[in-house]
C-alpha cells in the first residue's frame, strides 16, 4: 500500500476535494475542548493536509506515514513555509511514536488498518492522560469506494457503535461521535455517489 501513495504524493494537494476534506477536518477538531494541546500527532499525514492546518492549536505537531513520498513531500513545505514546530516521522504503527502526546488524529486511514484493535491499545499508550484520539473516516459502505483498488485489503467503512464498543474496551471514553463531511466520487458510467465521513473522538481515561 505504501507504494501506491509513494506514486501520489507528488499529486495528492492537487486535489481541491482533497484539501477541502482536510480543512474542514481541521476545523472539526480545533472545536474539541482538550485538556492539553502539548503536541499532536497526525498519524498517516500523508502529505500534512491535515496536519500542518492544526500547527497553531498545538505548542508541536509530528506527522506520522509509512510513505517516504509522502513525507517528502510534507517536509518540502515544512521547509518552504519555515515552520518551526513541525516534524516527522516514517513509521507504520503508533509504536514507532516515542513518547506521549496530547491528541491523535486520523484522516481516511483506519480503514487502511488491519487490526483496528490493536490500533486503538496503541493510541491509548501514546496518550497522555485525558489525551484525544480522533478518526475521521468512511462509515459503513458496500465495498464500491475502493473498487478501483484491486490491492485493497481493508474495511469498507465502519459503525461508530461498534468503534465506541472498541474504544471502551481499550480505556476509552467516547466524546462524540457525528457525521460531519462526503465524499462525493463518479461511477463508470457517470452517476455520482456519495459516501459519508464521520468525526470520532474518544478521551483517554485515567485508570485508579
Amino acid at each position: 500500500m505504501s507504494s501506491h501513495f509513494d506514486a501520489a504524493a507528488s499529486k495528492w494537494d492537487h486535489d481541491p476535494a482533497k484539501v477541502e476534506r482536510a480543512r474542514v477536518t481541521a476545523e472539526r477538531i480545533r472545536e474539541l475542548p482538550f485538556v492539553n494541546r502539548n503536541s499532536l500527532v497526525d498519524f498517516g499525514s500523508g502529505t500534512g493536509l491535515l496536519g500542518l492546518q492544526l500547527k497553531d492549536s498545538f505548542a508541536s505537531v509530528l506527522l506520522v506515514d509509512s510513505s517516504p513520498e509522502m513525507l517528502r513531500v510534507a517536509r518540502e513545505k515544512i521547509t518552504e513555509q519555515g515552520i518551526t514546530n513541525v516534524e516527522t516521522c516514517h513509521g507504520d504503527s503508533l509504536t514507532d511514536v516515542v513518547s506521549r502526546h496530547s491528541a491523535i488524529t486520523t484522516l481516511m486511514v483506519l480503514h487502511h488498518m488491519a487490526d483496528v484493535k490493536a490500533f486503538f491499545t496503541e493510541a491509548y499508550q501514546a496518550l497522555e492522560p485525558e489525551g484525544f484520539l480522533i478518526i475521521a473516516d468512511l462509515a459503513k459502505e458496500d465495498g464500491s469506494f475502493h473498487k478501483h483498488m484491486s490491492s485493497f485489503s481493508g474495511h469498507n467503512g465502519f459503525d461508530t457503535e461498534e468503534l465506541s464498543e472498541i474504544a471502551a474496551e481499550s480505556g476509552f471514553r467516547v466524546h462524540s461521535a457525528e457525521r460531519y463531511h462526503e465524499i462525493v466520487k463518479k461511477g463508470a458510467n457517470g452517476e455520482k455517489r456519495a459516501y459519508p465521513l464521520f468525526l470520532f473522538a474518544a478521551i483517554k481515561q485515567v485508570l485508579p
